[in-house]
């Protein structure tokens, strides 16, 4: 990375640290073995895996047999989802407005199948409507399939208290944790919760390598009923990933700080970056042309997304200004990176409210640990700029 560079698109991808890369290249030197082979080196492996994953489930406050590696969210969501069907064949999920499309393209394959699919409103700072919550979460619902923090928006949503509606009304839910992990590291046993999704490149860790988070009623479900699959307790088959899996749990151990839940908050750690976010929302609460999207105060810690409105007051399309940082060596984003590139108007700023033009408008920017005032500054200065040149 150059010098020069600024980098504000942590939602998107984190960079590796050298102990991280470290532990990946001595894994792939010692355990290059395939850990479900049955002789001394294989077995080496194997042992050395259950050992990762024991550490691992140590740093969530969960079992090891909780704790099922995947390729990233994307697959832990669709195993899911492949399962409630299966299991299910027919029957109602409900899920929010503003989720991942991994999440919306997992539910339009049910709905594919004649599944009643709900999709909850959010009010416009992307929260969901809890008054609803009676009729949203019925006795028909076999699954509930929520966005913790939102990564376009920010916008965390009140989990705990969904998850023990679900618990009370026994329906299985399944939180999307993507952008919750670099800010904080929860307890999986105390999450009113039956699946988690995660990805390890969103946490310092290496890409290709994730984790679902699992219970003992949950896993029922997942089981593969094909007696071949024997990786993964019978769930993902595959050859596991050694290196990334042992450079995902160096990550996890580079994050600091425990999230607090309770029944509408989700309370992450004081930080640097969560000050960082503050002072950069100081600096320009008094600039009409700064239009916030999402919740200010129920947001991630990294976290910061608006709409920039020139000097005729009208909204400039994100593109532009992405262009306009990266020729000025800042990387930021429109969104989801996994949306953002197709050049379609945003779904969530919709479902918050926002029209027209400014649905292709949303400005992300969201932040690290190595990150700091001067750099919030600089781009201060070009946010500026583009005010007067678009």
């Amino acid at each position: 990375m150059k010098n020069n560079f600024i980098y504000l698109d942590n939602a998107s991808t984190t960079p590796l640290s050298e102990n991280v890369l470290n532990i990946i290249n001595s894994t792939y030197k010692n355990y290059w073995y395939n850990p479900s082979s049955t002789y001394e080196l294989g077995i080496k492996s194997s042992k050395y895996l259950e050992k990762i994953r024991s550490k691992i489930a140590c740093i969530f406050d969960a079992e090891p047999e909780d704790i099922i590696f995947t390729s990233g969210s994307s697959e832990s969501t669709n195993i899911v989802f492949s399962n409630i069907y299966e299991t299910f064949k027919n029957g109602r999920v409900v899920i929010s407005n503003v989720e991942h499309q991994a999440t919306t393209i997992c539910v339009n394959k049910l709905r594919n199948q004649n599944w009643d699919i709900c999709e909850w409103t959010v009010n416009n700072e992307g929260i969901l409507n809890i008054s609803n919550i009676n009729k949203t979460l019925t006795k028909e619902t076999k699954l509930a399939s929520i966005i913790w923090g939102q990564s376009e928006i920010g916008t965390i949503q009140p989990v705990q208290f969904i998850g023990s509606k679900c618990k009370e009304l026994n329906i299985l839910f399944h939180l999307d944790g993507t952008q919750i992990i670099s800010n904080g590291i929860f307890s999986w046993k105390d999450l009113n919760c039956d699946f988690l999704s995660l990805s390890a490149h969103k946490f310092g860790g290496p890409k290709g390598i994730g984790i679902l988070l699992t219970n003992e009623k949950s896993r029922v479900i997942l089981k593969n009923k094909d007696i071949s699959i024997t990786q993964e307790y019978s769930i993902r088959q595959g050859t596991q990933a050694l290196p990334l899996i042992a450079g995902m749990h160096e990550s996890l151990k580079n994050i600091k700080g425990k999230i607090k839940l309770y029944d509408y908050i989700t309370e992450f750690p004081s930080n640097n970056i969560n000050k960082l976010k503050n002072y950069f929302f100081q600096k320009i609460k008094d600039n009409n042309h700064i239009i916030i999207t999402g919740s200010i105060k129920n947001r991630l810690p990294n976290h910061i997304s608006f709409l920039l409105l020139n000097k005729g007051f009208e909204a400039i399309k994100a593109y532009k200004i992405v262009n306009f940082m990266s020729q000025n060596n800042i990387a930021i984003s429109s969104g989801s990176a996994c949306s953002s590139s197709s050049g379609k108007a945003s779904s969530t700023l919709k479902n918050i409210g926002f029209k027209n033009d400014e649905l292709y408008s949303n400005i992300r920017v969201t932040l690290s640990s190595i990150n700091n005032k001067s750099e919030i500054d600089k781009f201060l200065e070009l946010i500026q700029i583009c005010i007067d040149k678009f």
